[in-house]
């Protein structure tokens, strides 16, 4: 079997994988969403706790006090992850007899759509997984989300145990502290060492550089270039988001991701998607019908040469590469010439919010300053993987991949956000929607943000 063969054999593979899931979850999502078997409910959900099937809200341990039910929702159903939230959640239910929490989760996409219709609801989790800038800011504008700030100005020792350029990303324009980091990360190209090194290649260091990589590799006729999975649609936004970054000043995307001056008319948005279009020759075949981590798993087996990871992905690959010899390492997006920051490295916390709506506040900030402290961080670091935004967690890491990678997030000059958890609502649709249509060939660049352009004109409008 030549390379192009066995390529499109390893694609069908993965994509009949992945309808599989999908037809699992559709099939699921039939019934009732009340319907919880195994612990196991539709779209995708799973519920755990002491107390999550059909206890009161209200109910009283065996010393006769009071218990106070906490609904929490996260986004992690999968181990290691899942395991060791709810290990630390049962770890502290028993110290804390009187507290109950009441876990749920949900894939990526699941939750997203689902905590948007939940938050304001009675259905709405006391504590749950939201990422910063506008996805969490539009709950702030509606009151929905608890200010942390006065509980760290009264407690200095927990405010300053927490790292302040992870801290800022949860902090609104005026000042507010919304949410605390569960885990900090960032995008870096993941490479295979051993094909570098078969065919002479140098790790590239601006954009110039990385075309003649992708062309050498493509031209060895060996290996795909350039993984990649844009079925989620985020993927493709971690590179336009990284290239606007770029591109366009710092100070002119801030006001476009504001709804209400947005314009996106700076011609550097035109030039990342003009940029980005130069990938995709490089890249697999049928991006728009792969997932992220299908796309991953061609480079983790050996079939493609580079994929734009995130760090929190180190422990997957190692994971997927067990037992292996799998030489890799990691490089920054090559620097591109234009009005923007080469600097900054795209990534930023993702992390828990209170509701502003919750019967239990104080109680709630005291588990988020337990579960996101120091302590369970070191843990969640060793077992994981992942690190919080408390100083410290990685002093004992022995592994040199995770050091690396914490390294690179606290050395950054400057962290930038997720550019699609940074737009508002409608404009993060079409965009997404537009990046998809620039790698099936489908629209110009100029078309593309026409469009975009006027989204974003309508959304100003109805906010105005």
């Amino acid at each position: 079997m030549n390379k192009e063969e066995m390529m499109k054999s390893t694609i069908k593979r993965l994509l009949a994988l992945g309808l599989t899931a999908a037809m699992s979850a559709s099939l699921a999502a039939c019934g009732s969403s009340a319907d919880i078997s195994n612990g196991t409910k539709s779209g995708n959900e799973t519920t755990s706790g002491t107390n999550a099937d059909s206890n009161a809200a209200n109910a009283s341990d065996t010393s006769g006090n009071d218990v106070k039910t906490i609904k929490f929702f996260h986004r992690f159903p999968e181990d290691p992850a899942n395991s060791f939230i709810e290990e630390k959640i049962a770890e502290y239910e028993a110290a804390h007899p009187d507290i109950d929490i009441v876990v749920t989760s949900a894939q990526n996409q699941p939750f997203k759509e689902k905590i948007k219709t939940v938050v304001g609801t009675a259905e709405e989790p006391d504590i749950y997984y939201s990422w910063a800038g506008e996805f969490s800011e539009r709950f702030i504008r509606e009151n929905l989300i608890l200010d942390l700030t006065p509980y760290l100005e009264k407690d200095s020792e927990w405010k300053d145990s927490l790292i302040e350029s992870q801290m800022v990303n949860y902090t609104t324009s005026d000042g507010m502290v919304y949410g605390i980091p569960f885990r900090l990360d960032g995008k870096v190209f993941a490479y295979n060492r051993d094909i570098f090194e078969k065919l002479g290649l140098e790790i590239p260091k601006t954009w110039d550089e990385f075309l003649s990589v992708l062309e050498t590799i493509k031209a060895d006729g060996t290996y795909t270039p350039l993984a990649e999975g844009n079925q989620d649609q985020w993927p493709g936004a971690h590179y336009i988001g990284t290239l606007n970054q770029m591109l366009v000043a710092d100070d002119v995307r801030a006001s476009d991701f504001e709804p209400t001056t947005s314009l996106f008319t700076d011609p550097g948005y035109v030039k990342a998607l003009d940029d980005f279009k130069q990938l995709v020759p490089y890249m697999n075949i049928g991006v728009n019908g792969m997932t992220h981590d299908m796309a991953r798993q061609l480079f983790t087996t050996g079939q493609a040469a580079i994929c734009y990871i995130e760090l929190v992905e180190i422990t997957n690959i190692y994971q997927e590469t067990e037992g292996t010899d799998f030489n890799w390492g990691m490089f920054m997006f090559p620097t591109v010439e234009g009005d923007g920051n080469p600097d900054i490295l795209t990534g930023e916390p993702e992390g828990f919010v209170i509701s502003a709506n919750t019967k239990y506040p104080d109680e709630c900030v005291a588990f988020l300053k337990w579960f996101l402290g120091p302590e369970v961080g070191a843990q969640q670091a060793e077992s994981v993987g992942w690190f919080n935004a408390s100083k410290g967690v990685a002093d004992n890491l022995t592994d040199e991949g995770l050091k690396e990678a914490y390294n690179l997030i606290i050395n950054a000059e400057k962290m930038g956000p997720w550019f699609d958890a940074s737009l508002y609502s409608t404009v993060c649709e079409e965009y997404l929607r537009q990046i998809s249509d620039v790698i099936n060939g489908d629209v110009t660049s100029e078309e593309a943000m026409a469009k975009i352009q006027a989204t974003a004109k309508e959304a100003k409008s109805l906010i105005s």
